[in-house]
């Protein structure tokens, strides 16, 4: 730096501090007045109590820190507050004329710390470049003399990112710093095709473990354990899971994994789902990063109350330009967006800067999850992304900043885990759900089981286990008995189908009948009239209906086994027909005792196991490489007994989904699919990569390469 800009430097730096005790004077005047319980005494006690209140935290925080630091991140930082405010209260109670009562001592520290976040806004202030010499004294405590020579590799991942809304963001000039990197050929861009289904579960198991087998979708039910319904990113299911489909050699075998869905193998971790099992878990000494000063937290907690307000903001504006498609969003949807684009960001930034400080992991993966929170209930590209975007963009210049600082090299990747797709959802195009579209379907005798999601990770992973799920056991076991009456012709053949004997079926008066009037499947599909049925016994069930994106999971959960095509026609003859010929779904998936995967549209089928397709092919419209996914996910354990996809509308690059989100993904069509990776330039161009599993081979491959 030359000494002009020394010179300059310098006087911003003194005209920050200036401002900031100024505004803090004016903050401790202003909870006098709003608080009945905060006197200050004589006029200049405000400068006293600002300048007592900075050199007691000096001295008083780090030992409060040593002693309580488990306190504090199992409070989620919360304690953190509540000992600034006693170091408060021990500042104020030696200063002649202060009184401070319950309400003074929890507030002034509040007030304080927004007012300081606002002057560091409007001064342009970076607090990670001052945060960050406290982050490297604390690093270089735990350093080891030895020096690893080669890169490591550091892979950024923001989720719910396409290529095409990357773009947009880059042309638009909210990701400078990504831009920089194309423009210098640091970084080469590349598309990269996600599978079936396009989520976080499935991608993030292919790229960190190399494996996403029988991940068939965000959610899931298994049949032969009493219908349990499985969740990837929920506490309780993800490690499960991990064990599942992890072999120890994944990405971040000498890594770190911080704020994922799975480890990597990584043995060392922070907000890991598959490694926190329940939040009492969540203590783990790399958070001890965020909380070297009293104010670094104070800030974070200011700005997620912040962006809580930035998201009431957007709801009235929402409503008042009538922007539609349009979500009822709630204060504590702003509060969960605001932790997981606020708090889970800052906290990611600041541990994975200690950790390339102290230079020992050679690998690390980050998930910046707050562009797919808000894409979701605000729309894929709505003014809303960009400024969460713009943020993300800047950790990504804080974490370059770090690695200057560090004695050892480090290579950026980054990169998304899937797209997402817009468009307005089933139940406001038509009216209904698709668990009550598919029950209208079926006979008034069979109950059905619905329970409506929401697709985010970190909702389901936070908020704990509904206790009607895991009670479906019970409830299940309770209404098997009395689904159908004795005489019934079902209940005559269910041992039989049960038992998997495909002679019943084809021998069984109903199904011949229907062969007889249609000579084949694509006739029955286009000449069968279904009857819709009521939903006057909704409230039970022995049908399961899931929506993850635009893709649902239909589950007829009588039967411990996935029925094939010939057993549904035969038990339900209204159900496929009914769904194909719906408007807003584009093809169903099933799979035949003779035909094998069958994808089945509205005027064609497509049989998957030898490419063949009769009438119009129903897989048109969603890409090259779409047989090849279902193909795949139709061999895969838990199936659904329907899987069911919206239609894609390539005029509009429009899908709609079956849970209650504007921005979706989880199936087929769209953005959702193309996601992006941008790797250092001077690495091999990898070709196609299709496929999670494609990007773990190609990272493994480079990391290996270094530290050969």
């Amino acid at each position: 730096m030359s000494f002009k800009n020394q010179i300059i430097s310098s006087l911003n730096t003194i005209i920050t501090t200036i401002l900031i005790i100024i505004s803090n004077i004016v903050a401790v005047f202003f909870v006098e007045c709003i608080c009945t319980d905060f006197i200050i005494g004589p006029s200049y006690n405000a400068l006293i109590i600002v300048i007592a209140f900075y050199i007691a935290n000096s001295l008083l925080w780090p030992v409060f820190r040593h002693f309580l630091m488990k306190f504090i991140i199992v409070t989620l930082g919360i304690g953190g507050l509540l000992i600034n405010s006693l170091i408060f209260y021990i500042t104020t109670y030696f200063i002649p004329g202060v009184s401070v009562g319950f309400y003074g001592f929890l507030e002034a520290p509040l007030v304080i710390a927004i007012v300081t976040t606002f002057i560091m806004n409007i001064t342009n202030t970076n607090y990670h470049d001052s945060y960050i010499k406290n982050i490297l004294k604390n690093a270089l405590k735990q350093k080891t003399p030895y020096k690893k020579q080669y890169p490591g590799v550091i892979m950024l991942e923001i989720d719910g990112l396409s290529i095409n809304t990357l773009k947009k963001a880059i042309d638009k000039g909210v990701m400078p710093t990504l831009k920089s990197w194309i423009d210098i050929n640091s970084h080469d861009l590349k598309e990269w095709e996600t599978d079936l289904s396009s989520q976080t579960g499935a991608s993030q198991a292919g790229i960190l473990h190399g494996n996403n087998k029988d991940i068939i979708a965000y959610r899931w039910v298994e049949k032969e354990d009493d219908n349990r319904i499985v969740v990837s990113g929920k506490l309780s299911h993800a490690p499960e899971i991990e064990k599942r489909i992890s072999n120890g050699e994944g990405l971040l075998v000498n890594g770190i994994s911080i704020s994922n869905m799975f480890s990597g193998d990584s043995k060392l971790f922070t907000l890991t789902s598959s490694k926190l099992k329940s939040m009492k878990r969540i203590y783990n000494k790399t958070l001890h990063t965020i909380f070297l000063d009293p104010y670094n937290f104070q800030r974070i907690f200011v700005l997620f109350l912040w962006d809580i307000l930035v998201e009431l903001k957007s709801q009235i504006t929402h409503k008042i330009k009538n922007i539609q498609p349009r979500l009822r969003r709630t204060i504590v949807y702003a509060a969960v967006r605001s932790g997981a684009n606020v708090i889970l960001r800052e906290a990611s930034t600041d541990v994975l800067s200690s950790e390339i400080l102290i230079g020992e992991i050679d690998t690390a993966y980050t998930t910046f999850m707050g562009y797919d929170e808000v894409a979701h209930h605000s729309g894929v590209e709505d003014n809303d992304v960009w400024g969460v975007l713009k943020q993300i963009d800047n950790q990504f210049q804080r974490l370059l900043t770090t690695i200057e600082m560090a004695d050892r090299d480090y290579k950026i990747v980054v990169l998304s885990d899937h797209g997402q797709s817009k468009g307005a959802t089933f139940k406001q195009r038509y009216g209904i759900t698709l668990g009550n579209y598919v029950r209208r379907l079926l006979p008034d005798d069979l109950k059905m089981y619905r329970a409506e999601y929401g697709i985010d990770h970190f909702r389901d992973a936070m908020i704990p286990e509904n206790k009607k799920l895991k009670n479906i056991k019970k409830h299940v076991e309770s209404i098997r008995d009395d689904l159908f009456d004795e005489e019934g012709s079902l209940q005559n053949i269910l041992e039989e189908i049960q038992n998997r004997k495909p002679e019943i079926i084809f021998e069984n008066e109903q199904y011949l009948n229907l062969r007889k009037k249609y000579s084949n499947s694509l006739e029955y599909i286009a000449g069968y009239e279904s009857v819709e049925h009521s939903t006057k016994k909704a409230e039970k069930s022995e049908l399961i209906v899931l929506g993850s994106g635009n893709m649902g999971l239909i589950y007829l959960t009588q039967w411990r086994q996935r029925l094939n095509y010939e057993e549904i026609v035969m038990l339900f003859p209204d159900l496929i027909p009914g769904l194909v010929n719906h408007p807003g779904i584009g093809f169903v998936l099933v799979d035949s005792i003779s035909n094998g995967g069958m994808v089945i549209g509205q005027n064609g089928i497509y049989y998957l196991e030898n490419d063949k397709i009769v009438g119009e092919n129903p897989l048109e419209n969603f890409g090259p490489n779409a047989p090849r996914h279902l193909k795949r996910q139709n061999s895969f354990k838990n199936m659904p007994d329907i899987m069911v996809n919206s239609f894609y509308d390539s005029e509009n690059d429009e899908v709609c989904a079956f849970e209650e989100l504007i921005g979706s993904h989880g199936g087929l069509g769209g953005n959702q699919t193309k996601p992006f990776i941008l790797y250092p330039s001077d690495w091999k161009d990898p070709g196609d990569l299709i496929g999670a599993e494609s990007i773990y081979k190609f990272l493994k491959k480079e990391i290996e390469n270094l530290n050969s």
